[in-house]
């Protein structure tokens, strides 16, 4: 009666292996150490929702620069006025006069062009620069996780 079973202490699992390691984990130490492989569509797909996103964000700044120029070209025109008619009111005419004589509406005006004329096209050349570093963003972080597991051994 006493023979029905095993007496050894190990257990089977369901690798058929006594002790509860997993057969991919018998290796050598370099089996241990790499490094677990993304699947290839994985970067494409977040490169894919990275260009969609700056995109929009670079579009999005495009088409407000219009607006914010306007708004801020009104808005320059009405503080300056304020502050002359502020520095009058407490005493300091000299101020006033000290403002019409730069003439700070029109140098604020030819900033607000200068900006109208500028702004446009950087918007454009940031978004390409972004777009290629975005494109590149795989190989480059690919070529540093080498560098850093040549670095590890």
């Amino acid at each position: 009666m006493g023979k029905h079973g095993r007496h050894d202490s190990g257990y089977r699992n369901s690798y058929g292996r006594r002790d509860g390691r997993d057969p991919r984990m018998t290796g050598g130490p370099a089996d241990y150490d790499a490094p677990p492989r993304l699947p290839r569509k994985l970067p494409v797909a977040v490169v894919l929702v990275g260009l969609v996103l700056w995109s929009l964000l670079a579009w999005v700044g495009y088409v407000l620069v219009d607006p914010i120029l306007g708004w801020v070209a009104a808005s320059a025109g009405l503080l300056v006025d304020g502050g002359k008619d502020i520095a009058a009111a407490t005493g300091g005419k000299e101020v006033g006069t000290i403002l019409d004589n730069l003439n700070v509406s029109g140098f604020l005006g030819q900033i607000i062009a200068l900006l109208r004329v500028v702004l446009k096209p950087a918007i454009v050349i940031v978004w390409a620069i972004g777009t290629l570093a975005l494109i590149a963003a795989p190989v480059i972080l690919q070529k540093i996780s080498r560098l850093l597991a040549a670095r590890r051994h």
